[in-house]
């Protein structure tokens, strides 16, 4: 039993210990999204999780394409955007670096 204890606490600790370091290290991700005849980037810094900063790359080149292709109502274009990307109706390719 206090062999598992241990076993146990030492987990809760490496686990703690990598979200500590997940919390401070910088991100940088750019995304590109290739639409029609158009091709759309954007770049989001932050710290922390990749995958906050990854969509606010998303959601800025969504909002790229928007504006370029004169979207009558922005918010709405940028959102169908985003869901239209997840569901591969739209190129897009994400990538990030620490």
């Amino acid at each position: 039993m206090e062999g598992s204890n241990q076993a146990a606490r030492a987990l809760v600790l490496v686990v703690l210990a990598a979200g500590i370091a997940a919390c401070g290290r910088k991100v940088e991700c750019t995304t590109e999204i290739t639409a029609g005849a158009g091709t759309y980037k954007a770049t989001a810094r932050g710290e922390g999780e990749e995958a906050p900063i990854a969509r606010n790359a998303l959601r800025d080149a969504c909002e790229r394409m928007c504006v370029a292709t004169k979207a009558p109502m922005l918010d709405a274009c940028t959102a169908r955007c985003t869901v239209d990307v997840g569901a591969a109706k739209i190129g897009a390719k994400t990538s990030c670096t620490p």
